[in-house]
Protein backbone atom coordinates (compact mmCIF):
# COMPACT_ATOMS: atom_id res chain seq x y z
CA UNK A 1 0.00 0.00 0.00
CA UNK A 2 1.58 3.34 -1.06
CA UNK A 3 2.07 6.00 1.59
CA UNK A 4 0.80 9.56 1.27
CA UNK A 5 4.35 10.63 0.44
CA UNK A 6 4.50 8.04 -2.37
CA UNK A 7 1.18 9.28 -3.77
CA UNK A 8 2.43 12.87 -3.49
CA UNK A 9 5.59 11.85 -5.33
CA UNK A 10 3.58 10.52 -8.26
CA UNK A 11 1.37 13.62 -8.37
CA UNK A 12 4.38 15.91 -7.99
CA UNK A 13 6.21 14.18 -10.83
CA UNK A 14 3.15 14.52 -13.10
CA UNK A 15 2.73 18.21 -12.22
CA UNK A 16 6.42 18.89 -12.83
CA UNK A 17 6.37 17.16 -16.21
CA UNK A 18 3.19 19.02 -17.22
CA UNK A 19 4.73 22.36 -16.18
CA UNK A 20 7.92 21.60 -18.10
CA UNK A 21 5.90 20.82 -21.24
CA UNK A 22 3.92 24.09 -21.03
CA UNK A 23 7.03 26.21 -20.45
CA UNK A 24 9.37 24.37 -22.85
CA UNK A 25 7.25 22.37 -25.30
CA UNK A 26 10.10 21.81 -27.78
CA UNK A 27 12.59 20.49 -25.23
CA UNK A 28 9.96 18.46 -23.41
CA UNK A 29 8.75 16.85 -26.64
CA UNK A 30 12.34 15.93 -27.50
CA UNK A 31 12.77 14.30 -24.09
CA UNK A 32 9.49 12.43 -24.47
CA UNK A 33 10.48 11.11 -27.91
CA UNK A 34 13.90 10.10 -26.60
CA UNK A 35 12.33 8.19 -23.72
CA UNK A 36 9.87 6.49 -26.09
CA UNK A 37 12.66 5.44 -28.46
CA UNK A 38 14.77 4.11 -25.60
CA UNK A 39 11.85 2.15 -24.21
CA UNK A 40 10.97 0.75 -27.63
CA UNK A 41 14.57 -0.34 -28.29
CA UNK A 42 14.85 -2.04 -24.92
CA UNK A 43 11.40 -3.61 -25.22
CA UNK A 44 12.08 -5.05 -28.70
CA UNK A 45 15.40 -6.53 -27.60
CA UNK A 46 13.91 -8.20 -24.52
CA UNK A 47 10.81 -9.27 -26.43
CA UNK A 48 12.89 -11.15 -29.02
CA UNK A 49 14.84 -13.08 -26.39
CA UNK A 50 11.72 -13.65 -24.30
CA UNK A 51 10.02 -15.14 -27.38
CA UNK A 52 12.96 -17.54 -27.75
CA UNK A 53 12.48 -18.42 -24.07
CA UNK A 54 8.82 -19.33 -24.69
CA UNK A 55 9.68 -21.36 -27.82
CA UNK A 56 12.39 -23.28 -25.94
CA UNK A 57 9.94 -24.17 -23.17
CA UNK A 58 7.30 -25.27 -25.70
CA UNK A 59 9.84 -27.60 -27.29
CA UNK A 60 10.84 -29.04 -23.93
CA UNK A 61 14.28 -27.42 -24.17
CA UNK A 62 16.19 -25.59 -21.42
CA UNK A 63 16.16 -21.81 -22.08
CA UNK A 64 19.56 -20.14 -22.01
CA UNK A 65 20.42 -17.84 -19.07
CA UNK A 66 20.17 -14.88 -21.47
CA UNK A 67 16.65 -15.89 -22.52
CA UNK A 68 15.57 -16.43 -18.91
CA UNK A 69 16.96 -13.06 -17.88
CA UNK A 70 15.27 -11.35 -20.85
CA UNK A 71 11.92 -12.93 -19.98
CA UNK A 72 12.17 -11.53 -16.45
CA UNK A 73 13.51 -8.23 -17.75
CA UNK A 74 10.53 -7.90 -20.08
CA UNK A 75 8.17 -8.23 -17.14
CA UNK A 76 10.12 -5.56 -15.27
CA UNK A 77 10.09 -3.25 -18.29
CA UNK A 78 6.31 -3.53 -18.57
CA UNK A 79 5.98 -2.92 -14.83
CA UNK A 80 8.28 0.10 -14.88
CA UNK A 81 6.22 1.66 -17.68
CA UNK A 82 3.62 2.48 -15.05
CA UNK A 83 6.09 3.83 -12.47
CA UNK A 84 6.30 7.67 -12.48
CA UNK A 85 9.48 7.80 -10.42
CA UNK A 86 11.48 6.21 -7.65
CA UNK A 87 11.64 7.00 -3.95
CA UNK A 88 15.28 7.18 -2.85
CA UNK A 89 17.05 8.29 0.33
CA UNK A 90 19.99 10.51 1.24
CA UNK A 91 21.81 10.61 4.59
CA UNK A 92 23.75 13.76 5.46
CA UNK A 93 25.31 15.72 8.34
CA UNK A 94 23.73 18.83 6.78
CA UNK A 95 20.20 20.15 7.19
CA UNK A 96 18.77 21.71 4.01
CA UNK A 97 15.62 21.98 1.88
CA UNK A 98 17.11 21.41 -1.55
CA UNK A 99 20.23 19.78 -2.97
CA UNK A 100 23.26 21.95 -3.75
CA UNK A 101 26.21 21.07 -6.00
CA UNK A 102 28.40 23.19 -3.75
CA UNK A 103 27.98 20.62 -0.97
CA UNK A 104 29.46 17.74 -2.97
CA UNK A 105 32.23 16.08 -1.00
CA UNK A 106 31.26 17.64 2.35
CA UNK A 107 29.29 14.62 3.60
CA UNK A 108 30.28 11.16 4.78
CA UNK A 109 30.86 9.53 1.37
CA UNK A 110 34.07 9.25 -0.64
CA UNK A 111 32.59 9.94 -4.11
CA UNK A 112 33.90 6.50 -5.13
CA UNK A 113 31.45 6.14 -8.02
CA UNK A 114 31.81 9.58 -9.49
CA UNK A 115 31.17 13.22 -8.64
CA UNK A 116 27.57 14.03 -7.78
CA UNK A 117 24.82 13.80 -5.18
CA UNK A 118 24.42 10.28 -3.82
CA UNK A 119 21.05 8.68 -3.07
CA UNK A 120 20.09 5.11 -2.19
CA UNK A 121 17.11 2.97 -3.10
CA UNK A 122 17.53 1.15 0.22
CA UNK A 123 16.97 3.52 3.19
CA UNK A 124 19.32 1.41 5.35
CA UNK A 125 22.18 2.33 3.01
CA UNK A 126 21.42 6.06 3.31
CA UNK A 127 21.24 5.80 7.10
CA UNK A 128 24.85 4.62 7.04
CA UNK A 129 25.83 8.08 5.77
CA UNK A 130 23.80 9.91 8.38
CA UNK A 131 26.35 10.72 11.12
CA UNK A 132 25.42 9.62 14.63
CA UNK A 133 25.92 11.62 17.81
CA UNK A 134 28.68 9.91 19.84
CA UNK A 135 27.04 10.91 23.14
CA UNK A 136 23.77 9.39 21.94
CA UNK A 137 25.54 6.11 21.03
CA UNK A 138 27.30 5.95 24.40
CA UNK A 139 24.09 6.63 26.34
CA UNK A 140 22.32 3.84 24.47
CA UNK A 141 25.18 1.42 25.17
CA UNK A 142 25.00 2.23 28.87
CA UNK A 143 21.27 1.48 28.86
CA UNK A 144 21.89 -1.75 26.97
CA UNK A 145 24.62 -2.89 29.39
CA UNK A 146 22.42 -2.12 32.40
CA UNK A 147 19.60 -4.22 30.94
CA UNK A 148 22.04 -7.03 30.17
CA UNK A 149 23.19 -7.19 33.82
CA UNK A 150 19.62 -7.85 34.96
CA UNK A 151 18.79 -10.22 32.06
CA UNK A 152 16.19 -7.73 30.82
CA UNK A 153 16.10 -9.11 27.28
CA UNK A 154 13.07 -7.09 26.25
CA UNK A 155 14.84 -3.80 26.99
CA UNK A 156 18.03 -5.10 25.38
CA UNK A 157 16.11 -5.75 22.15
CA UNK A 158 14.71 -2.21 22.09
CA UNK A 159 18.09 -0.55 22.76
CA UNK A 160 19.68 -2.77 20.13
CA UNK A 161 17.11 -1.56 17.60
CA UNK A 162 18.02 2.06 18.37
CA UNK A 163 21.73 1.21 18.05
CA UNK A 164 21.17 -0.29 14.59
CA UNK A 165 19.86 3.01 13.21
CA UNK A 166 16.15 2.26 13.50
CA UNK A 167 13.90 5.26 14.06
CA UNK A 168 11.38 5.42 16.94
CA UNK A 169 8.56 5.00 14.40
CA UNK A 170 10.14 1.85 12.96
CA UNK A 171 10.69 0.37 16.41
CA UNK A 172 7.17 1.18 17.61
CA UNK A 173 5.57 -0.30 14.47
CA UNK A 174 7.45 -3.56 15.12
CA UNK A 175 6.26 -4.00 18.71
CA UNK A 176 3.62 -6.57 17.76
CA UNK A 177 6.16 -8.70 15.89
CA UNK A 178 8.36 -8.91 19.00
CA UNK A 179 5.59 -10.68 20.89
CA UNK A 180 6.21 -9.06 24.28
CA UNK A 181 3.60 -9.47 27.03
CA UNK A 182 3.28 -8.91 30.77
CA UNK A 183 6.46 -7.62 32.45
CA UNK A 184 8.45 -7.89 29.22
CA UNK A 185 6.00 -5.57 27.47
CA UNK A 186 6.20 -3.04 30.31
CA UNK A 187 10.03 -3.16 30.21
CA UNK A 188 10.08 -2.80 26.42
CA UNK A 189 7.74 0.20 26.52
CA UNK A 190 9.86 1.88 29.19
CA UNK A 191 13.04 1.26 27.18
CA UNK A 192 11.32 2.61 24.08
CA UNK A 193 10.40 5.87 25.81
CA UNK A 194 13.96 6.29 27.15
CA UNK A 195 15.48 5.49 23.76
CA UNK A 196 13.08 7.84 22.00
CA UNK A 197 14.02 10.67 24.37
CA UNK A 198 17.73 10.09 23.67
CA UNK A 199 17.01 9.89 19.92
CA UNK A 200 15.20 13.23 19.91
CA UNK A 201 17.96 14.92 21.92
CA UNK A 202 20.89 13.86 19.73
CA UNK A 203 22.93 16.24 17.61
CA UNK A 204 20.98 16.96 14.45
CA UNK A 205 21.75 15.30 11.14
CA UNK A 206 19.25 14.32 8.48
CA UNK A 207 17.77 11.46 6.49
CA UNK A 208 16.01 12.72 3.37
CA UNK A 209 13.27 10.99 1.41
CA UNK A 210 13.58 12.04 -2.23
CA UNK A 211 11.60 11.77 -5.48
CA UNK A 212 13.87 10.83 -8.41
CA UNK A 213 11.86 10.77 -11.69
CA UNK A 214 12.32 7.77 -13.97
CA UNK A 215 13.06 10.10 -16.89
CA UNK A 216 16.47 10.79 -15.37
CA UNK A 217 17.11 7.23 -14.17
CA UNK A 218 16.67 5.93 -17.73
CA UNK A 219 19.43 8.24 -18.96
CA UNK A 220 22.00 7.24 -16.36
CA UNK A 221 25.22 5.33 -16.87
CA UNK A 222 24.84 1.83 -15.40
CA UNK A 223 28.11 0.92 -13.70
CA UNK A 224 27.38 -2.82 -13.74
CA UNK A 225 25.97 -3.35 -17.25
CA UNK A 226 27.71 -3.78 -20.65
CA UNK A 227 27.83 -0.59 -22.68
CA UNK A 228 25.91 -2.27 -25.51
CA UNK A 229 22.86 -2.53 -23.23
CA UNK A 230 22.94 1.10 -22.08
CA UNK A 231 21.11 4.29 -23.21
CA UNK A 232 22.08 5.95 -26.49
CA UNK A 233 24.11 8.82 -24.91
CA UNK A 234 26.27 6.24 -23.08
CA UNK A 235 26.89 4.18 -26.22
CA UNK A 236 27.71 7.24 -28.29
CA UNK A 237 30.23 8.56 -25.76
CA UNK A 238 31.82 5.12 -25.38
CA UNK A 239 32.23 4.86 -29.16
CA UNK A 240 33.88 8.30 -29.32
CA UNK A 241 36.31 7.27 -26.56
CA UNK A 242 37.16 4.01 -28.32
CA UNK A 243 35.67 1.59 -25.78
CA UNK A 244 34.40 -1.86 -26.69
CA UNK A 245 30.62 -2.30 -26.51
CA UNK A 246 31.16 -5.29 -24.22
CA UNK A 247 33.01 -3.14 -21.67
CA UNK A 248 31.07 -2.23 -18.55
CA UNK A 249 29.75 1.17 -17.53
CA UNK A 250 32.42 1.29 -14.84
CA UNK A 251 35.06 1.11 -17.58
CA UNK A 252 33.60 4.21 -19.21
CA UNK A 253 33.66 6.09 -15.92
CA UNK A 254 37.30 5.09 -15.41
CA UNK A 255 38.03 6.49 -18.87
CA UNK A 256 36.50 9.94 -18.26
CA UNK A 257 37.44 10.11 -14.58
CA UNK A 258 35.45 10.17 -11.34
CA UNK A 259 36.17 13.84 -10.59
CA UNK A 260 34.21 16.96 -11.47
CA UNK A 261 35.78 17.09 -14.94
CA UNK A 262 34.56 13.55 -15.61
CA UNK A 263 31.07 14.49 -14.44
CA UNK A 264 31.03 17.40 -16.89
CA UNK A 265 32.03 15.10 -19.77
CA UNK A 266 29.14 12.78 -18.96
CA UNK A 267 26.67 15.63 -18.51
CA UNK A 268 27.66 17.23 -21.81
CA UNK A 269 26.97 13.87 -23.48
CA UNK A 270 23.41 13.90 -22.15
CA UNK A 271 23.97 11.44 -19.29
CA UNK A 272 22.00 12.32 -16.16
CA UNK A 273 23.97 10.40 -13.54
CA UNK A 274 25.35 7.01 -12.53
CA UNK A 275 23.58 4.02 -11.01
CA UNK A 276 25.21 1.00 -9.41
CA UNK A 277 24.33 -1.98 -7.23
CA UNK A 278 24.74 -1.29 -3.52
CA UNK A 279 27.14 -3.47 -1.56
CA UNK A 280 24.53 -5.93 -0.32
CA UNK A 281 23.12 -6.51 -3.81
CA UNK A 282 26.60 -6.65 -5.33
CA UNK A 283 27.56 -9.48 -2.97
CA UNK A 284 24.45 -11.42 -4.00
CA UNK A 285 24.48 -10.65 -7.73
CA UNK A 286 24.55 -13.08 -10.63
CA UNK A 287 21.59 -15.26 -9.59
CA UNK A 288 20.87 -17.98 -12.16
CA UNK A 289 19.14 -21.34 -12.61
CA UNK A 290 21.10 -24.58 -13.00
CA UNK A 291 19.13 -27.55 -14.45
CA UNK A 292 19.02 -30.97 -12.70
CA UNK A 293 21.44 -32.64 -15.12
CA UNK A 294 24.14 -30.17 -14.00
CA UNK A 295 23.68 -30.44 -10.21
CA UNK A 296 24.95 -33.08 -7.78
CA UNK A 297 21.55 -33.35 -6.10
CA UNK A 298 19.69 -33.85 -9.38
CA UNK A 299 17.37 -30.94 -8.55
CA UNK A 300 16.82 -27.49 -10.00
CA UNK A 301 19.16 -25.02 -8.31
CA UNK A 302 19.02 -21.23 -7.94
CA UNK A 303 22.42 -19.84 -7.00
CA UNK A 304 24.27 -16.51 -6.99
CA UNK A 305 27.75 -15.89 -8.36
CA UNK A 306 29.04 -15.68 -4.79
CA UNK A 307 31.44 -18.61 -4.32
CA UNK A 308 30.19 -19.19 -0.77
CA UNK A 309 26.56 -19.37 -1.86
CA UNK A 310 25.13 -22.87 -1.29
CA UNK A 311 22.21 -22.33 -3.63
CA UNK A 312 18.50 -23.06 -3.28
CA UNK A 313 17.18 -26.43 -4.49
CA UNK A 314 13.76 -27.16 -5.99
CA UNK A 315 11.91 -30.12 -7.46
CA UNK A 316 10.42 -28.25 -10.42
CA UNK A 317 11.52 -25.60 -12.87
CA UNK A 318 8.53 -23.41 -12.01
CA UNK A 319 9.59 -23.32 -8.35
CA UNK A 320 13.12 -22.42 -9.38
CA UNK A 321 11.88 -19.63 -11.67
CA UNK A 322 9.77 -18.19 -8.87
CA UNK A 323 12.75 -18.24 -6.50
CA UNK A 324 15.00 -16.61 -9.12
CA UNK A 325 12.49 -13.82 -9.60
CA UNK A 326 12.29 -13.25 -5.84
CA UNK A 327 16.07 -13.09 -5.47
CA UNK A 328 16.70 -10.76 -8.42
CA UNK A 329 13.87 -8.43 -7.36
CA UNK A 330 15.66 -7.85 -4.05
CA UNK A 331 18.58 -6.09 -5.75
CA UNK A 332 18.76 -2.38 -4.89
CA UNK A 333 20.87 0.41 -6.35
CA UNK A 334 22.52 3.66 -5.42
CA UNK A 335 22.29 6.71 -7.69
CA UNK A 336 24.76 9.51 -8.34
CA UNK A 337 22.71 12.45 -9.60
CA UNK A 338 24.47 15.24 -11.51
CA UNK A 339 21.80 17.97 -11.50
CA UNK A 340 20.19 18.94 -8.16
CA UNK A 341 17.04 20.13 -9.96
CA UNK A 342 16.34 16.53 -10.97
CA UNK A 343 15.37 15.62 -7.40
CA UNK A 344 12.62 16.79 -5.07
CA UNK A 345 12.94 16.34 -1.29
CA UNK A 346 9.71 14.95 0.15
CA UNK A 347 10.67 14.46 3.79
CA UNK A 348 13.49 15.25 6.22
CA UNK A 349 13.71 12.96 9.24
CA UNK A 350 10.20 11.69 8.45
CA UNK A 351 8.74 15.21 8.47
CA UNK A 352 7.21 16.54 5.24
CA UNK A 353 8.83 19.73 3.93
CA UNK A 354 6.72 22.75 3.14
CA UNK A 355 6.27 23.08 -0.59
Amino acid sequence: MPTLADIYSAINTFKRKSSDFVQNPGTSLEQMLFAANENAREFNKKHALATDYTIAQARGQQPTPEQTQAEMGLRNTLSEAYTPGMIVYHGSPHVFERFDLGKIGTGEGAQAYGSGMYTAQNPAVAKGYQPRDVNYENALMQKYNQAQKTNDYASMQIYEDFLTHKTPEEIYSGFKDLGFSGKDLISAQKAYEQGKKLYQGQKESALYKVDLPDTHIRRMLDWDSPIKDQPTPVRKLAKILGLDMNDLGGDLLAKVGKDEAGRKVLQDAGIRGIKYLDQTSRNASGWHITPPDQTVSGKWMVKSSDYNSKGLQFDTQEEAKKALKEQTSKATRNFVVFDPSHMTILERNQQALNK
